[in-house]
């Protein structure tokens, strides 16, 4: 039996995905470039409403990713036989200026500063589903960067 708890497992899988260096825009790491997005709107913060396919900036070199991550979002409800009516909100937020918790530690494996990455899986019950994650990360620069060489995702 297909229950709304099995949402904050898609959170996690999404949350999963969407930090992996997997998630490429044009070949580059996709936080990456969305760090560049937020340091030139002169944003700390930048959201991605799956459902919507829409961000705030707003900005069409990331249509293909929210399209990417709308459809991940589909293929993982009905993996688990879920009605997608169950949902009725769905974001990805990324905080540039985040601030670690007392609790939390988080290895340095690149360059760059602390990020926060919140996804946020609201029902039909308006109960909210969020999974969170910190990591590091530089404005996008391809002369710093190695670009993946296995075909684009985003």
């Amino acid at each position: 039996m297909a229950r709304r708890k099995e949402l904050k497992n898609i959170a996690s899988g999404l949350l999963g995905a969407f930090v992996s260096r997997n998630n490429d825009v044009g070949g580059y790491w996709g936080i990456g470039h969305l760090c560049s997005l937020a340091t030139n709107s002169q944003s700390a913060k930048v959201k991605l409403d799956i459902l919507a396919k829409t961000m705030f900036p707003a900005c069409s070199t990331f249509d293909k990713l929210l399209s990417g991550y709308s459809s991940r979002l589909a293929h993982q409800m009905n993996a688990r036989c879920l009605p997608i009516a169950w949902i009725t909100n769905s974001t990805i937020e990324l905080d540039f200026n985040a601030e670690l918790p007392d609790d939390r530690r988080v290895p340095i494996s690149t360059r760059g500063g602390l990020f926060s990455v919140t996804v946020t899986i609201v029902d039909d019950r308006s109960k909210a589903h969020s999974v969170k994650a910190y990591g590091y990360c530089a404005p996008h620069n391809a002369t710093k960067e190695y670009k993946s060489a296995g075909p684009e995702r985003y």
